[in-house]
């Protein structure tokens, strides 16, 4: 029996060595891909880029996108949206991963917003003005509902139709009446 026993450790560390170098090639297959191809298995995963990468990353994976992802998904809007963030943030990003400093959610001036942080002034983008407010107090900024243009549109037709009828009634007033005699 002790022949045995000890015949069977080895075979043990023989084969949990096997375990872990099969594996290691899978892990060193996943570091030495290209940036690019990273970015497009970040979107694969979950449909949104999760990690942060350089501008030049998503500016590759833009050029390498497979054509049936880029027409039958927003992939290419993701990557631009990442791109954009990323030159905002000023194309700081590590090479791979989110940045250990900020959780990988920093927008570039050094403080982390929260989840439902989206107030436009924090974000630095100028407040809507009084036109699109009010554009978008009517209501017209939802897929039911009659575009702008269409309404005034409208509104004008109707009015060119109002006053070309009146125009016609005044002529056929004026042609009813009786000339006057002593003009």
């Amino acid at each position: 029996m002790r022949i045995c026993r000890f015949a069977t450790i080895p075979l043990i560390a023989v084969l949990a060595g096997l375990v872990l170098g099969a594996s290691a090639p899978s892990q060193a297959a996943a570091a030495g891909k290209p940036c690019w191809e990273r970015v497009i298995d970040d979107w694969l995963d979950n449909g949104t880029i999760d990690k942060q990468y350089k501008p030049a990353c998503y500016r590759q994976a833009l050029k390498h996108v497979p054509e049936d992802l880029r027409d039958y998904s927003n992939i290419t809007d993701a990557i631009a949206l990442a791109l954009q963030q990323s030159l905002r943030a000023g194309g700081t990003a590590a090479g791979g991963g989110n940045d250990p400093s900020t959780g990988g959610t920093g927008n570039g001036d050094g403080t982390t917003p929260s989840a439902g942080n989206t107030n436009r002034k924090l974000q630095g983008t100028p407040g809507r003005s009084p036109y699109r407010r009010a554009l978008d107090n009517l209501g017209t900024t939802s897929t039911d509902s009659l575009p702008i243009p269409l309404l005034v549109l409208a509104g004008l037709g109707t009015a060119l139709l109002l006053s070309a009828g009146g125009l016609a009634a005044h002529k056929r007033l004026r042609a009813r009446k009786p000339p006057d005699p002593t003009a």
